[in-house]
Formats: structure tokens, C-alpha cells, sequence
């Protein structure tokens, strides 16, 4: 019986042998490629399997994190989840709309004002335009930067860039919310509303996935969690238990 059965909900996100295969140098220079053509080597390219045989389940409603230390696939398999990349084995099936803030900035133009930015940002989740606009005062406020909103984001912190991305995430409705390491760069004060925010996501009955390199912020918010080791899944179950086996494997390295 699956998770989302043994809790009588239906599944917002399941992954059946999901893989990304990355060939090195695949982008290659238009003198690159002549060279390699006119070489014609039979010598095999270099590659990295960033995923493999990844298979897990989240239930709708789940407040679901994910560990694993740099180069263990978590990026990869938040931007297939995403949409931005495509799998190269196995499938992602997704069910609602997902809200992705991936990492600080990411989705926004540099030259473009805070304001335009969230413009945009919404209107590529479908959100109607005249619902973007009676919001974003309210973006403007929750992120405590409604004098800068005139500004381009190119002049804007990090941290005031990763307030104005949880800020757009808290005013727009999503079915799926993905927060991946979105509070590294903000004060305590601001992090500590976040995390209340997201709690509040999970309560309404929002699906939430969760990414921190802080074990104690994982653990504040998530019911299940994911460890995902050098592309492949080392342990999925409740919080404590993968939490306590990860700890034990890394302990030096977070």
C-alpha cells in the first residue's frame, strides 16, 4: 500500500525509474562540432547519470523534504519536477500546478523591475492579469521592499531577492509548492514568517516540497523526507528516521 493510499488522499507527484542522463560537452562550439566531425572519433564522450531509477511517491497535501549533499541530484530533480529539463528515463507524473522557487533569482530578468518581474513570473503560472495586479502590493509588502519595486532586481540582494521570490509564492495560488534552500540569504525574523508561512501551506492542505541544507528547518516542516545519495534514492520514510540515518552518514560534512 503507498503512502498516499495508507492516508486515503490521491498523489500529487510519483516518480516510476526516473533517470537523467547528462553527456559531457553535448553543447559544443560550431568549431567544436566541425572538429568532431571532421575527426570522426568512435571514442566514447564522457557522461554523468545525474539521476537513476529514482522512484517515490508524494501524497496531495504532503509536506515532503529532500537531503543530500552537492552533486546528489536534488537540482536536477526539482527542475524535471519543475519542467525546465526533461527526463532521460523512466517518468515524472505531476498532478495540479506547481510553484517552483529553485533558487535565489532564478525566473527573473535583470534588467526588468521588481514589479514586471512578478508580472511575469505569474503570468507564467496562468495566473490572470488582473489578479497579478491587485496582488502585488501585497508581494510588495510581505517582501519589505515596496520602494524598490520601481527598481531593476539587477541592483536588488540576494536577500531581497529571495523575499520577493517567497513573497510571490505566498500571494499566488499553486497546487504544488517547491522551496529549495530559498531562506539561506534572509535574516532570522523573515525566516522565521517563512517557515510559519509554509506550515500554514501544508495546513490548508497545500502539497509542499522542501530543500535545506538545515536539517533543523527540514525537520520543522516536512512529515517525510527523501535522501537521495549520487543520483539515486538512499532512503525515503518519516522526518526523524531518514534524517537520523543521514546525520549519521554526513555528520562532517554539514
Amino acid at each position: 500500500m503507498t503512502h498516499a493510499e495508507t492516508n486515503g488522499t490521491g498523489i500529487a507527484i510519483a516518480a516510476e525509474r526516473l533517470g537523467k542522463h547528462y553527456q559531457l560537452g553535448e553543447l559544443h562550439s560550431l568549431q567544436q562540432t566541425l572538429n568532431q566531425l571532421r575527426r570522426r572519433s568512435n571514442q566514447e564522450t564522457p557522461s554523468i547519470e545525474a539521476l537513476r531509477d529514482v522512484n517515490f511517491e508524494v501524497a496531495q497535501g504532503d509536506a515532503f523534504g529532500l537531503v543530500g549533499t552537492n552533486g546528489s541530484g536534488k537540482s536536477t530533480l526539482l527542475q524535471i519536477l519543475a519542467g525546465t529539463i526533461l527526463p532521460t528515463a523512466g517518468a515524472l507524473t505531476v498532478q495540479g500546478r506547481v510553484l517552483p522557487l529553485l533558487a535565489v533569482g532564478t525566473g527573473f530578468h535583470p534588467e526588468l523591475t521588481g514589479r514586471e518581474n512578478v508580472t511575469l513570473f505569474a503570468s507564467s503560472l496562468g495566473v490572470p492579469r488582473a489578479a497579478i495586479k491587485d496582488r502585488i502590493g501585497a508581494v510588495a509588502e510581505f517582501a519589505e521592499i515596496e520602494r524598490h519595486m520601481d527598481t531593476p532586481v539587477k541592483r536588488f540582494s540576494s536577500g531581497m531577492l529571495s523575499r520577493l521570490s517567497f513573497a510571490i509564492a505566498m500571494q499566488f495560488p499553486a497546487d504544488i509548492y517547491v522551496f529549495d534552500e530559498v531562506l539561506a540569504v534572509v535574516d532570522g525574523d523573515f525566516q522565521a514568517r517563512c517557515l510559519a508561512e509554509i506550515r500554514g501551506l501544508h495546513a490548508a492542505g497545500r502539497t509542499v516540497i522542501f530543500v535545506s541544507h538545515s536539517l533543523d528547518q527540514v525537520a520543522e516542516v516536512c512529515e517525510r523526507v527523501m535522501w537521495l545519495e549520487q543520483g539515486e534514492v538512499k532512503q525515503v520514510g518519516p522526518v526523524d528516521e531518514v534524517l537520523a540515518s543521514y546525520s549519521r552518514v554526513h555528520a562532517d560534512t554539514e
